[in-house]
Protein backbone atom coordinates (compact mmCIF):
# COMPACT_ATOMS: atom_id res chain seq x y z
CA UNK A 1 0.00 0.00 0.00
CA UNK A 2 0.94 3.33 -0.87
CA UNK A 3 0.24 5.73 1.87
CA UNK A 4 1.17 8.89 0.32
CA UNK A 5 -1.48 8.32 -2.25
CA UNK A 6 -4.23 7.58 0.24
CA UNK A 7 -3.67 10.49 2.33
CA UNK A 8 -3.59 12.29 -0.60
CA UNK A 9 -6.47 11.07 -2.29
CA UNK A 10 -8.33 11.29 0.77
CA UNK A 11 -7.09 15.15 1.14
CA UNK A 12 -8.89 15.55 -2.39
CA UNK A 13 -12.05 13.96 -1.67
CA UNK A 14 -12.70 16.18 1.42
CA UNK A 15 -11.85 19.19 -1.25
CA UNK A 16 -13.86 18.33 -4.04
CA UNK A 17 -17.12 16.98 -1.61
CA UNK A 18 -16.84 21.10 -0.33
CA UNK A 19 -16.32 22.19 -3.99
CA UNK A 20 -19.35 20.15 -4.80
CA UNK A 21 -21.31 22.23 -2.35
CA UNK A 22 -22.05 19.16 -0.22
CA UNK A 23 -20.45 20.31 2.67
CA UNK A 24 -19.81 22.95 5.00
CA UNK A 25 -16.56 24.92 4.99
CA UNK A 26 -15.90 24.49 8.76
CA UNK A 27 -16.39 20.52 8.97
CA UNK A 28 -14.37 20.56 5.65
CA UNK A 29 -11.33 22.83 7.06
CA UNK A 30 -11.12 20.53 10.14
CA UNK A 31 -10.85 17.65 7.74
CA UNK A 32 -8.30 19.00 5.45
CA UNK A 33 -6.11 20.40 7.85
CA UNK A 34 -5.45 17.07 9.72
CA UNK A 35 -4.43 15.68 5.97
CA UNK A 36 -2.15 18.96 6.42
CA UNK A 37 -0.97 17.75 9.06
CA UNK A 38 -0.58 13.91 8.69
CA UNK A 39 1.46 14.72 5.24
CA UNK A 40 3.93 17.58 6.73
CA UNK A 41 4.81 15.48 9.50
CA UNK A 42 5.63 12.32 7.79
CA UNK A 43 7.46 14.42 5.24
CA UNK A 44 9.04 16.18 7.96
CA UNK A 45 10.08 12.57 10.20
CA UNK A 46 10.77 10.16 6.98
CA UNK A 47 13.33 12.54 5.61
CA UNK A 48 11.50 12.34 2.74
CA UNK A 49 10.21 8.67 2.11
CA UNK A 50 13.84 7.64 2.96
CA UNK A 51 15.31 10.20 0.26
CA UNK A 52 13.20 8.89 -1.93
CA UNK A 53 12.15 11.80 -4.71
CA UNK A 54 9.22 10.80 -5.84
CA UNK A 55 7.23 9.89 -2.43
CA UNK A 56 9.16 13.00 -1.01
CA UNK A 57 7.76 14.99 -3.38
CA UNK A 58 4.41 13.64 -3.13
CA UNK A 59 4.14 14.41 0.70
CA UNK A 60 5.22 17.82 0.56
CA UNK A 61 2.69 18.73 -2.74
CA UNK A 62 0.34 17.25 -1.04
CA UNK A 63 0.91 19.23 2.87
CA UNK A 64 1.32 22.46 0.91
CA UNK A 65 -1.88 21.92 -0.99
CA UNK A 66 -3.97 20.79 2.18
CA UNK A 67 -3.06 23.57 4.21
CA UNK A 68 -4.19 26.10 1.24
CA UNK A 69 -7.20 24.03 0.84
CA UNK A 70 -8.17 23.99 4.80
CA UNK A 71 -7.14 27.77 4.58
CA UNK A 72 -9.64 28.64 1.76
CA UNK A 73 -12.34 25.83 3.08
CA UNK A 74 -11.78 27.93 6.37
CA UNK A 75 -12.56 31.32 5.35
CA UNK A 76 -15.15 30.50 2.66
CA UNK A 77 -12.89 31.70 0.07
CA UNK A 78 -12.30 28.95 -2.39
CA UNK A 79 -13.17 31.57 -5.34
CA UNK A 80 -10.28 33.84 -3.98
CA UNK A 81 -7.17 34.22 -6.98
CA UNK A 82 -4.53 33.39 -4.65
CA UNK A 83 -5.59 29.79 -4.35
CA UNK A 84 -5.54 29.67 -7.94
CA UNK A 85 -2.43 31.16 -8.25
CA UNK A 86 -0.97 28.13 -5.68
CA UNK A 87 -3.49 25.84 -7.69
CA UNK A 88 -1.46 27.27 -11.14
CA UNK A 89 2.02 26.45 -10.04
CA UNK A 90 1.13 23.07 -8.53
CA UNK A 91 -0.40 21.96 -11.76
CA UNK A 92 2.80 23.03 -13.89
CA UNK A 93 4.89 21.12 -11.27
CA UNK A 94 2.58 17.92 -11.61
CA UNK A 95 2.60 18.13 -15.32
CA UNK A 96 6.67 18.35 -15.29
CA UNK A 97 6.54 15.31 -12.85
CA UNK A 98 4.67 13.32 -15.16
CA UNK A 99 6.89 14.46 -17.99
CA UNK A 100 10.00 12.92 -15.77
CA UNK A 101 7.95 9.83 -14.36
CA UNK A 102 6.79 9.28 -18.29
CA UNK A 103 10.87 9.25 -19.04
CA UNK A 104 11.94 6.69 -16.35
CA UNK A 105 11.19 3.07 -16.51
CA UNK A 106 11.58 2.37 -12.94
CA UNK A 107 8.58 4.64 -11.59
CA UNK A 108 5.56 2.49 -11.09
CA UNK A 109 2.55 3.42 -13.74
CA UNK A 110 0.84 4.95 -10.70
CA UNK A 111 2.43 7.90 -9.61
CA UNK A 112 2.49 8.75 -13.78
CA UNK A 113 -1.07 8.61 -13.85
CA UNK A 114 -1.54 10.13 -10.25
CA UNK A 115 0.45 13.19 -11.70
CA UNK A 116 -1.28 13.14 -14.77
CA UNK A 117 -4.53 13.48 -12.38
CA UNK A 118 -3.32 15.93 -10.52
CA UNK A 119 -1.98 18.97 -13.15
CA UNK A 120 -5.43 18.23 -14.46
CA UNK A 121 -7.08 18.79 -11.16
CA UNK A 122 -5.03 21.93 -10.45
CA UNK A 123 -5.30 23.40 -13.53
CA UNK A 124 -9.31 23.25 -13.42
CA UNK A 125 -8.86 24.46 -9.84
CA UNK A 126 -7.08 27.54 -11.25
CA UNK A 127 -9.74 28.08 -13.76
CA UNK A 128 -12.40 28.01 -11.28
CA UNK A 129 -10.76 30.21 -8.80
CA UNK A 130 -8.86 32.61 -10.46
CA UNK A 131 -10.52 33.06 -14.04
CA UNK A 132 -14.39 32.43 -13.56
CA UNK A 133 -14.30 32.89 -9.94
CA UNK A 134 -18.39 33.70 -10.13
CA UNK A 135 -19.34 30.88 -12.18
CA UNK A 136 -21.20 28.03 -9.61
CA UNK A 137 -22.10 25.66 -11.77
CA UNK A 138 -18.09 25.16 -13.02
CA UNK A 139 -16.70 25.11 -9.39
CA UNK A 140 -19.50 22.19 -8.65
CA UNK A 141 -18.20 20.51 -11.83
CA UNK A 142 -14.35 20.99 -10.56
CA UNK A 143 -15.31 19.75 -7.26
CA UNK A 144 -17.08 16.73 -8.48
CA UNK A 145 -14.07 15.78 -10.92
CA UNK A 146 -11.80 16.45 -7.73
CA UNK A 147 -13.92 14.08 -5.71
CA UNK A 148 -13.40 11.86 -8.81
CA UNK A 149 -10.05 11.97 -9.07
CA UNK A 150 -9.07 11.56 -5.03
CA UNK A 151 -10.75 8.04 -5.53
CA UNK A 152 -8.72 7.20 -8.32
CA UNK A 153 -5.76 8.37 -6.15
CA UNK A 154 -7.07 6.01 -3.66
CA UNK A 155 -6.96 3.01 -5.68
CA UNK A 156 -3.28 3.67 -7.34
CA UNK A 157 -2.45 3.75 -3.76
CA UNK A 158 -3.54 0.12 -2.55
CA UNK A 159 -2.72 -0.82 -6.67
CA UNK A 160 0.08 -2.76 -5.34
CA UNK A 161 -1.56 -4.42 -2.02
CA UNK A 162 -4.77 -5.42 -4.42
CA UNK A 163 -2.30 -7.29 -7.12
CA UNK A 164 -3.14 -4.49 -9.22
CA UNK A 165 -0.03 -2.53 -10.39
CA UNK A 166 0.08 -0.51 -12.75
CA UNK A 167 2.21 -0.70 -15.74
CA UNK A 168 4.18 2.85 -16.59
CA UNK A 169 3.21 4.77 -19.63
Amino acid sequence: MDITLVVLGAVLITYGWYWAGITESRTTAYALGVGSVLLALTFAFTGGQGGDAVGGGFWALGAIFAFLAAANAWNESSQDRTYGMFALLFAIGAFFAFMSFDKLGDVPGQYSYAALLLGVTFALHFISSALVADNRGFKAFVGWFTLFCGAALLYFGFANALDAAIKPL
